[in-house]
């Protein structure tokens, strides 16, 4: 998928801080495309859910601002809060781009947050939770949406495991991949630990298809999934959600609390 807008006028800042662990030495450039990238998608939201502006936006988890520059340069005018288990990454993104600081915890119920936002940012977050925490996430931004609200997040869909299923190499290789080929094939969600993280932090590779997907967002009536983009961030899949209360009841029956 080829650029969705010229943004080549706007100027974030170029600061890097030193414990981003998105950069790497001599592909600087790619590290700003990929920002730029994410905020092509956000701008995409706006179109297609008839929101001009966004006053106020989270990004979850923001790093050290790989996508949060590209806001706040876009937005100048928005309250954007950075959220993420990394505190150097959000004291970062609170100097340099006047973000409001919030340190993220694993159980993201404990986070102090109601139905404020009218725009979520989550990039590569789903991509690594087992199916519990994945679906405890996305129900949290659920909540955390204002009405007529946006959510844009990425997941890793039907194209990795494509790529092992036909033996690529150099994809994954930190996973045990034919136990993730074959459950992704008989549930349509498959997640595998990481070789090197342990059973208490549980962070790996998460795939998921777009029917289950949808199957999910059955239990939301109060989402309407606007797009579902394959390869629209790198390998990762974007999908667009927006908050209308009500829309699907009459079909789907009323919200659980």
């Amino acid at each position: 998928m080829g650029p969705l807008y010229d943004f080549s006028s706007l100027n974030p800042s170029r600061t890097l801080a030193p414990q981003d662990g998105m950069v790497s030495p001599g592909l600087e450039e790619q590290y700003f495309d990929i920002g730029r990238r994410a905020l092509e998608l956000v701008h995409f939201s706006s179109v297609l859910c008839d929101k001009p502006h966004y006053p106020n936006i989270l990004d979850l988890p923001c790093g050290h601002g790989r996508v949060l520059r590209w806001l706040r340069a876009h937005y100048p005018y928005a309250k954007i809060t950075a959220c993420d288990l990394d505190r150097d990454g959000v004291d970062f993104c609170a100097r340099e781009f006047g973000a409001e600081p919030v340190y993220s915890e694993i159980d993201l119920r404990k986070l102090p947050f109601d139905s404020q936002f009218d725009l979520i940012w989550v990039g590569s977050l789903l991509t690594h939770l087992p199916q519990d925490r994945w679906l405890a996430a996305l129900d949290r931004f659920i909540r955390w949406t204002k009405e007529c609200g946006v959510i844009v997040f990425s997941v890793q869909g039907r194209t990795v495991p494509s790529l092992l299923a036909r033996g690529r190499r150099n994809v994954a290789e930190n996973i045990d991949k034919p136990a993730l080929i074959e459950e992704f094939a008989r549930t349509g969600f498959a997640y595998q630990r990481y070789f090197e993280s342990t059973p208490e932090a549980d962070y790996g590779l998460a795939v998921t298809s777009p029917e289950w997907l949808m199957r999910v967002l059955q239990r939301y009536p109060d989402v309407i999934m606007r797009a579902y983009l394959e390869e629209a961030w790198g390998m990762q899949d974007i999908v667009i959600l927006y908050k209308k209360a009500g829309h699907f009841e009459p079909i789907l029956g009323v919200p659980e609390t």
